[in-house]
């Protein structure tokens, strides 16, 4: 691709956009990179793909950071689940040549249909506007949560107040996020996207917790993968340079307005984000895309 000034300018517009909305909702934004530079640049799918990854870890690094200080990513939560998202990452890989994927497709679209209804339309598992200041010997006695209370706690900016947290059920959540790393392989869909209904749906956790420890999961996850392309030599840096530029001033202001936002706001606006990716999965196992 020729860089011209008016690419320039739509690289760096590209990642803005997707910085903006990854770092709201933890998804990375390769989602809205890989198609645009594919469809209206014209760039090698593996060009587009090795400049999304760079991309993404710029994203997730400066949306983790930013949620860092404001106690909005859980470290510990996420480098505990990375250890069953990675090895179901790998065997995915594997058995995506084993498996039809248009049916894997229809199935994993039913399911993000149920969990995107279930977060836009129903009470989640907690609520976020609520602030907990009890002692953890008041909880229950079935969840299972990390040893020191003050690691769950984060100032929601919206609700002006501390809001503490339990994580529950970690042993479903590693599974799932086993099951997680397995579809993100084999469908090629932002681990993102499974990683925080798991959290937010299954494990209790608030909805902004969730969308910041995913993007600190995503930087790691991420980052090996963008060092395969490089070596490769399908990372063209006059094409990411504009493209980190965008990503970074996205995911600065995309951090900003997702510590304001409400978390029902938030949790709805990825459920619709969920009910877009499962169309686009029941369109490709039909072979329209």
């Amino acid at each position: 691709m020729e860089l011209t000034i008016a690419n320039i300018s739509a690289l760096v517009g590209i990642g803005l956009f997707a910085g903006l909305l990854g770092s709201m909702l933890g998804v990375g934004g390769g989602f809205i990179i890989v198609p645009v530079l594919t469809l209206a640049l014209k760039l090698p799918m593996q060009v587009a793909v090795g400049s999304s990854l760079v991309a993404i870890v710029a994203n997730s690094c400066t949306a983790a950071s930013a949620y860092l200080k404001t106690r909005m990513t859980n470290v510990r939560l996420g480098l505990l689940l990375e250890t069953t998202t990675v090895p179901g990452a790998i065997i995915g890989a594997i058995a995506v040549t084993l498996l039809t994927s248009s049916t894997l497709g229809i199935l994993f679209g039913i399911a993000l249909l149920y969990v995107s209804y279930s977060m836009i339309s129903r009470r989640p598992v907690i609520t976020d506007s609520i602030a907990s200041t009890s002692n953890s010997a008041n909880s229950d006695d079935t969840s299972t949560s990390f040893p020191s209370q003050s690691q769950n706690m984060y100032y929601d900016i919206s609700q002006h107040r501390s809001v503490t947290y339990e994580i529950k059920r970690i042993p479903s959540g590693l599974i799932a996020s086993f099951l997680a790393g397995i579809l993100s392989s084999m469908l090629g869909i932002g681990g993102g996207i499974i990683k925080v209904p798991v959290m937010h749906s299954l494990m209790g956790i608030p909805i902004k917790v969730a969308i910041g420890t995913s993007s600190f999961m995503i930087a790691i996850t991420t980052a090996a993968g963008a060092l395969i392309y490089y070596r490769n030599g399908y990372v063209n840096p006059s094409i990411v340079t504009p493209l980190i530029v965008g990503v970074v001033g996205g995911a600065l202001l995309g951090t900003s307005l997702a510590q304001k936002i409400k978390g029902a706001w938030l949790r709805r606006g990825f459920g619709g984000l969920l009910l877009v990716t499962a169309i686009l999965m029941f369109l490709r196992a039909a072979n329209v895309m």
